[in-house]
């Protein structure tokens, strides 16, 4: 990327970061409303989807006392569940709002997280080759102008060996309208954006497969394992609430066709020792 598409990168991660500063309080009472957060600890299956804790399991194994940190927390369920596994645990998010209430949330949790404001393209602020674990989850790359360049930031941060797991909705889901047990195309899948929400200035990219794997291989990473899966439950139709879903017929992709697509990309990757 020139400088001049790295500067337009900066510019709207930016008006991301400033609309999520803008809605964090009102996104505080919705997860007040679920609740998720609260459980995660004892119960960190939930942190996770797509099949992104069982890779966390099989190849970076017991996560006690190893450094994991997590980027574009948000919701800071990954870090709230890492943290109750007894991981050292880093939280990064470009919206100091909303580390406000993951910190004001951690601490009645009880639990141990360092919290450190940053975009995702620019992780001056942790060291090289200290990481354990990174991940990303759900909702992340759709706000990255730049994924080459928050790939060589986690390869730079992960030790020799460490790997990156990340978990988000899967591009085959990306051209449809939001239209459950009706299937219209919106877009063609090639069409990445940036998309501009001009209500509320923010930007987003829908990202294919390859753009999200291709760079990665670029960046020096080994692919050891990727899994594409089915929604778990129906609330992934319903809205964004985390409360079980209401209508599973959702999950029937006879009345349903976006359910016979993979809902969930998730992959561990390796940074070679």
């Amino acid at each position: 990327m020139n400088a001049e598409a790295s500067h337009r990168a900066k510019k709207m991660h930016e008006a991301n970061r400033r609309c999520w500063n803008a809605i964090a309080g009102s996104w505080a009472e919705m997860r007040e409303r679920d609740g998720l957060w609260r459980r995660c600890p004892e119960e960190p299956e939930l942190g996770f989807e797509g099949g992104a804790f069982e890779l966390i399991g099989s190849y970076v194994g017991d996560v006690e006392g190893r450094k994991a940190a997590v980027i574009g927390s948000g919701d800071n369920h990954a870090a709230f569940a890492l943290a109750g596994m007894k991981a050292r645990v880093t939280s990064v998010d470009i919206s100091e709002r909303q580390l406000e209430t993951a910190s004001g949330r951690a601490n009645q949790l009880g639990l141990d997280i360092d919290f450190i404001r940053a975009d995702a393209t620019d992780l001056a602020a942790l060291a090289d080759r200290s990481f354990d674990l990174v991940c990303s989850t759900n909702g992340f790359f759709v706000w990255i102008a730049d994924l080459r360049a928050v790939y060589s930031e986690v390869h730079r941060i992960l030790k020799p060996g460490g790997y990156y797991v990340f978990y988000d909705v899967h591009p085959f889901q990306r051209p449809w309208a939001e239209r459950p047990r009706a299937i219209e195309v919106d877009k063609p899948y090639w069409q990445t954006g940036p998309f501009c929400d001009e209500k509320e200035g923010t930007f987003e990219y829908n990202w294919t497969l390859g753009d999200i794997l291709n760079p990665l291989a670029e960046t020096g990473f080994v692919l050891r394992r990727i899994l594409e899966r089915p929604a778990g439950d129906s609330s992934f139709w319903e809205g964004t609430s985390y409360l079980p879903g209401k209508n599973e017929v959702l999950l029937d992709w006879k009345e349903n066709p976006r359910a016979a697509l993979p809902v969930w990309l998730s992959a561990a990757v390796q940074r070679p020792d």
